[in-house]
């Protein structure tokens, strides 16, 4: 358990060689017999499989982009089982899966309809992530103007949240990127879609 917080921590402040590092010692202990229980955990699969799609992105490892999938296949059945608690979550770790991908409408897609779904459910934490997963994937796929409003957006969510730090932190990335350029607009059109057919696009 103490493993795995270094794991969120380092995640939720994008410290990339933290969290590689950290990651491959977590999947060691993740295979010992114990810690099942653990690893089973929602919240465990949730941010495991957005981590595993980072690092697959960085590092191009397709071991990595394949336990991502495995994590959105859990998440899947938890959403069956409550869409209320599990459909914004399953709808990022897709965003992620086609950010890897580079099947950039579905990830748009996926994005904000799992910020929508993260409103509606009352998850203002989770709101706040998407938005922000969101600007970095605007921001990396050339998109920087449109990144911005989403970086706002979870700015505002954190600072609901109460995550003064993450707030803090975020809006130090934003001075970094976006220098003098600031807006106060931070309203996105949000819809939720069919879930993307991915066979395809993986099979190319």
């Amino acid at each position: 358990v103490v493993h795995f917080n270094k794991l969120y921590v380092g995640f939720m402040f994008r410290r990339y060689d933290d969290v590689k590092q950290l990651a491959v010692a977590y999947d060691a202990i993740a295979s010992l017999p114990f810690s099942s229980i653990l690893i089973s955990h929602c919240m465990h699969v949730f941010y495991w499989g957005l981590i595993n799609f980072w690092i697959a992105r960085k590092t191009m490892d397709v071991i990595w982009f394949d336990r991502g999938e495995k994590a959105i296949e859990k998440m899947r059945s938890y959403a069956e089982c409550s869409s209320w608690n599990f459909q914004n979550k399953l709808l990022l770790l897709q965003a992620e899966q086609c950010f890897y991908l580079e099947d950039i409408e579905s990830a748009k897609r996926c994005y904000d309809a799992a910020i929508l779904s993260a409103q509606e459910h009352k998850f203002v934490h989770e709101e706040a992530l998407a938005c922000e997963l969101a600007g970095h994937f605007m921001l990396e796929s050339g998109e920087g103007r449109a990144a911005l409003p989403y970086f706002l957006l979870a700015q505002k969510k954190y600072h609901e949240w109460g995550a003064y730090a993450k707030e803090e932190s975020l809006e130090n990335f934003i001075k970094e990127q976006f220098g003098g350029e600031t807006t106060t607009e931070t309203n996105i059109g949000l819809s939720i879609p069919a879930e993307p057919d991915l066979r395809k696009r993986r099979a190319s």
